[in-house]
């Protein structure tokens, strides 16, 4: 058998190709076999289905006979008759004349009519045009509207080797947040013209917001406020003396989108990190100064809203455990979930670690009001009864139990009230005592048990 070599097809299919676009071209309704009749701007344009239907399912739809009568024009409102002619073009031989006018125009159209191969061939060609100050910012955001990678890449490619004259243009004071943003961005910029940069943005927006008759305002701290709530992946900001509370750390922290907990975690962490080594250098006594203490001072308000059980257990323990924010035994238990009723301003609670604590987790607080004081059944939560034994033991002692009645509806109950039929998950427990006031809200809530054992 001779090898397969498809080269020699290659001519006689562009070939076929251009002679269907000629026909395509000529517009002769009477000799051009169309069967699809478009009317754009007054005007007729004829095409044969099939050349545009195996491309766009979004015209396949729209051609059908479900949206279309027989013999009846499709009418195109959105779009010129040049630009759309310029579509078919394309659909018929996978390429189409562009310019800097229509080029913008065409992406819209394979964004719309789901035609992926176009919007590649207008972002290669995007990717070439003639950037300046005063339109890099809207190209931005196009790109970002359509994920034109090509053309977001050659700006940033254009910014980074223009990074001073885009800096100290007055444009640039004018620019809209998204593309600072994406400046602050770069890795091929050193930190301190972005942090220059950056900051001059920064300012000239606060002072923007800020009138002379202001006496107490104070420059610096509005600064660093809006850096902090703008850029919040500037981490060395510290770097800058600015120095971050416990609370202005929380914030940060829950700002840092699209990130795992993982490296959330060691950010913020290296972020404390460089700030207690700048207050141990001002420290008047360097060497009694313990670094450990102020990291885990600094970050005692974010310690409360990190979510250990979504970390990596490799991180977890050779990371958080061993920098001593929490020890192996709560590391043990970060899966757990914390269930919890109140009733009259009195707490109980207990501990679940499968569906049905990830099940009360998910809906938030459920509140209910009842009169019984020995048992609250919560109709909205029924599981079906496990066929394993009962995940804990009616012990001497405790007062409350969490569980499925024989109906498999969740179920709190005081212990003189469990019987045989009773699926008991959970112990709940009160440090100072609990009781159910009748006709008063009770509230069930889960979440889960990062650090606090339970009493």
């Amino acid at each position: 058998m001779f090898p397969y070599d498809n080269s020699r097809f290659c001519e006689p299919i562009d070939y076929m190709q251009e002679e269907r676009f000629n026909i395509f071209k000529s517009q002769d309704h009477e000799n051009g076999h169309f069967d699809v009749t478009f009317e754009i701007d007054g005007k007729k344009l004829f095409a044969n289905k099939f050349m545009l239907t195996s491309v766009s399912e979004t015209l396949k739809a729209m051609l059908s006979d479900r949206w279309t009568k027989k013999d009846e024009a499709v009418k195109i409102e959105d779009y010129s008759y040049d630009n759309f002619y310029e579509f078919l073009h394309f659909l018929y031989t996978g390429s189409c004349d562009l310019t800097n006018e229509n080029v913008f125009k065409l992406v819209d159209m394979a964004e719309y009519y789901g035609v992926s191969l176009l919007k590649e061939f207008c972002d290669e060609s995007l990717k070439e045009m003639e950037y300046n100050f005063g339109n890099i910012e809207e190209l931005l955001e196009f790109s970002e509207k359509y994920s034109m990678s090509k053309l977001k890449a050659a700006i940033k490619h254009f910014v980074t080797y223009n990074f001073k004259e885009v800096v100290s243009n007055k444009r640039f004071l004018s620019y809209k947040k998204p593309f600072v943003e994406f400046m602050s961005s770069f890795d091929y910029c050193s930190k301190e013209k972005i942090f220059e940069a950056v900051y001059k943005w920064t300012e000239h927006q606060v002072m923007k917001q800020t009138t002379d008759k202001n006496q107490k305002f104070d420059r610096l701290e509005a600064v660093k406020n809006k850096l902090i709530t703008e850029f919040p992946h500037l981490l060395f900001l510290v770097e800058k003396g600015f120095h971050l509370s416990p609370n202005e750390l929380k914030d940060l922290y829950g700002r840092f989108h699209n990130r795992d907990e993982d490296t959330k975690f060691k950010l913020i962490y290296e972020m404390a990190e460089k700030q207690a080594l700048q207050e141990q250098k001002m420290s008047s006594d360097r060497e009694k100064f313990n670094i450990v203490d102020s990291i885990k001072a600094d970050l005692s308000e974010v310690l409360l809203i990190v979510k250990f059980y979504k970390m990596e257990q490799n991180f977890l323990i050779n990371f958080v455990v061993a920098k001593g924010f929490i020890t192996a035994e709560q590391a043990s238990h970060i899966n757990d979930i914390r269930v919890s009723i109140t009733n009259n301003g009195k707490l109980v609670s207990g501990v679940l670690s499968d569906d049905i604590g990830r099940a009360i987790e998910r809906r938030g607080t459920y509140y209910v009001t009842r009169r019984n004081t020995a048992v609250i059944r919560f109709a909205d939560y029924k599981f079906p009864i496990p066929s394993t034994p009962n995940a804990v033991a009616k012990t001497d002692g405790i007062d409350w139990y969490l569980c499925l009645e024989e109906d498999g509806i969740l179920t709190f109950k005081h212990h003189s009230k469990i019987d045989e039929y009773d699926y008991l998950i959970a112990e709940m427990k009160s440090e100072n005592g609990f009781s159910l006031t009748p006709d008063k809200e009770t509230s069930l809530k889960a979440c889960f048990n990062n650090l606090d054992p339970v009493i």
